[in-house]
C-alpha cells in the first residue's frame, strides 16, 4: 500500500456505518418495491461497536461475511446479499484494536434513521466510550438545557439525531375522573322515579281490570283441575301463603338496599313488575274464570254500576295492596294469570340475581319460600293450577330476557341481529340501559348518604385515635 493510500486510511473514520433496509428475513416482492421507493427518502443507520473480548477466532469476520468494502466516499462495507438489501456498514474499534467482536449497550447495533443525503455529511467522532455507542445513547428527548440552547439558536441543526419536542394534550379533569373511576356507573335517580310512576301506572291498571272483571265473574262450579281436584283442601293455606310472599318481598328489599347500585335494581325491577302487571290486566280481563274456591266470598254484584263505583272498587283493593289477608281483597275475576306467584317468583330472582355468590343459605331458602307460598296457595283454591304456571313462566322469561338484554351491548342497537326489539317494551329498556354496560358488579354499601357515611368515618377514627393515645399514656 502506498504512501497515499495510507493517508487515506488515516483520515477515513474510526468506524463504519451500517444502514439496512431490511434486516433478518428475506423480503417479498412487494417489500423489496416499497423498500426501494422510499431509499431515496430515508435510511438507517446503525453503529457497531468493537469493544468486547473475543472469545474464539474468526468471530468478527462472521459479522461482516455479507459484506464487501467499498472506498468511494469511505463509506466502508455495503452487503449484496438478499437478505440485507443494499446494506453500508461502517465499522470502528474502541480504544482496544485487538477487540474485534461487536457490541452495543443492549444488543449487537444501535440504529438510527436519517435521510441519504445527511448520512454523507454526518461526522462520527472517533472517541467513543466504554459504556457503548454514541449515537445509540442519544437521548430522544431533550432536556430542559438543550430546549433552551434549542430556541436560542436560529439556524436549525441538520443532523440525524437531533430530538423532536412532542406535544402532549393536557388532561382534563373530566378524564382524570374517568382514568381513577372507570368503572363508574351512573345512579340516574331521575328513571328510577319514572319506573315507579310506570309500576303505578301497571298496578292502577290491574285493579282497575279486576274492579270491571267481577261483574263479568260466572256463577258457576270451578272449573276441573288436575292437582286441586286431587289435593285436601286447606282453608289457612291463603293466609300462609301471602305472609310467606311478604316475607320474600322483604328479603329481596333488604338485598337491594344493601346492594352499591340500588336505584338501578330498583328501576329494572319496578319497570319489570309494571309490564307485568299491564299484561295481567289484560289476560284476566279477556278471559274470566269462576272461582276456584266455592267457600270465598265476594261482594254482590251490580248491574247499574256508575263509574264513582268502580272508582271505590279500585281506591278499596290498592288500599289493601292486592292481598286478602287484611279483608280488603273482597272481588273475585283476578286469576290468570297468578299475582302472588308473580311477586314470590321476582323475590327469588331478586335475591339470587343480586346477592352475593357465596350466600347459598340465603339462595335456597328464598327458592324454598317461593315455593312454599304456591304450594300453600293451590291448597288453598287460592288460584288455578294453569294461573300458577303461565305467572311463573311469564316472571322468569320476562327477568332472562330483560337481564340478557342488559349485559350485551349489541342487544341495545336496532338491526338484523337482535330481533328481541319488537318487543313493545325494548324501547322503554333502551332508554333506561343507554348508559349500563355489561353486568353490574356485587358491590354493598349501607343506603346512607355520604356526609352522614363521612362524618361517622371521621367521629370513628378520632375517637380510636383518643383511646390509642390514652392507652400509651396509661401504659407508661
Amino acid at each position: 500500500m502506498g504512501q497515499t493510500e495510507e493517508l487515506r486510511m488515516m483520515s477515513r473514520p474510526n468506524r463504519m456505518v451500517y444502514t439496512p433496509i431490511t434486516r433478518g428475513h428475506k423480503p417479498t416482492a412487494s417489500q423489496e418495491s416499497n423498500t426501494l421507493s422510499t431509499m431515496s427518502e430515508v435510511s438507517c443507520t446503525t453503529t457497531l461497536s468493537m469493544e468486547s473480548g473475543v472469545t474464539e477466532e474468526g468471530k468478527e469476520e462472521d459479522r461482516l461475511e455479507d459484506f464487501t468494502e467499498e472506498h468511494e466516499d469511505n463509506m466502508g462495507w455495503r452487503s449484496g446479499s438478499e437478505e440485507t438489501v443494499d446494506t453500508v456498514v461502517v465499522v470502528g474499534a474502541g480504544k482496544g484494536e485487538s477487540d474485534k467482536r461487536m457490541k452495543s449497550r443492549n444488543s449487537d447495533y444501535g440504529s438510527y434513521c436519517n435521510s441519504p443525503t445527511d448520512l454523507a455529511g454526518t461526522v462520527v467522532p472517533q472517541d467513543i466510550s466504554t459504556d457503548g455507542d454514541t449515537l445509540q445513547n442519544s437521548p430522544l428527548l431533550p432536556t430542559s438545557e438543550e430546549e433552551d440552547n434549542a430556541s436560542e439558536s436560529t439556524n436549525k441543526s441538520e443532523h440525524p439525531l437531533d430530538s423532536v419536542k412532542l406535544e402532549m394534550p393536557p388532561v382534563t379533569s373530566a378524564q382524570e375522573t374517568d382514568r381513577f373511576q372507570p368503572d363508574k356507573i351512573p345512579g340516574e335517580p331521575l328513571k328510577t322515579l319514572l319506573s315507579a310512576l310506570f309500576l303505578g301506572t301497571g298496578f292502577l291498571a290491574t285493579t282497575t281490570s279486576l274492579a270491571l272483571t267481577h261483574e263479568r265473574v260466572p256463577d258457576i262450579q270451578p272449573l276441573p283441575d288436575i292437582v286441586l281436584d286431587n289435593i285436601k283442601y286447606q282453608s289457612w293455606g291463603l293466609d300462609v301463603s301471602e305472609y310467606l310472599l311478604m316475607f320474600s318481598t322483604i328479603s329481596a328489599l333488604i338485598v337491594v338496599m344493601l346492594h352499591s347500585h340500588r336505584l338501578i335494581i330498583l328501576r329494572r325491577i319496578w319497570l319489570l313488575l309494571g309490564v307485568l302487571y299491564y299484561y295481567r290486566a289484560l289476560t284476566m280481563f279477556v278471559t274470566v274464570l269462576p272461582k276456584a274456591d266455592e267457600t270465598y266470598t265476594c261482594m254482590p254484584r251490580k248491574n247499574d254500576t256508575s263509574a264513582l263505583d268502580y272508582t271505590k272498587r279500585v281506591l278499596t283493593i290498592i288500599s289493601g295492596g292486592g292481598l286478602s289477608i287484611n279483608g280488603k281483597h273482597i272481588y273475585c275475576g283476578d286469576y290468570i294469570f297468578s299475582g302472588h306467584t308473580m311477586t314470590l317468583t321476582m323475590g327469588y330472582l331478586t335475591i339470587k340475581q343480586y346477592s352475593p355468590r357465596r350466600f347459598i343459605l340465603l339462595h335456597w331458602a328464598s327458592f324454598l319460600t317461593s315455593l312454599c307460598g304456591i304450594v300453600f296457595l293451590l291448597l288453598a283454591r287460592g288460584h288455578y293450577t294453569i294461573d300458577v304456571l303461565l305467572a311463573y313462566y311469564v316472571t322468569s322469561r320476562i327477568w332472562w330476557v330483560y337481564h340478557t338484554l342488559a349485559h350485551n351491548q349489541q342487544l341495545k342497537s336496532r338491526g338484523d341481529h337482535n330481533l328481541l326489539d319488537n318487543m313493545c317494551w325494548w324501547h322503554v329498556f333502551r332508554f333506561f340501559e343507554t348508559k349500563i354496560r355489561g353486568p353490574l358488579p356485587r358491590r354493598y354499601s349501607l343506603p346512607i348518604p355520604k356526609v352522614i357515611k363521612r362524618f361517622a368515618r371521621r367521629s370513628f377514627t378520632r375517637l380510636r385515635r383518643e383511646n390509642s393515645i390514652s392507652q400509651e399514656i396509661y401504659q407508661t
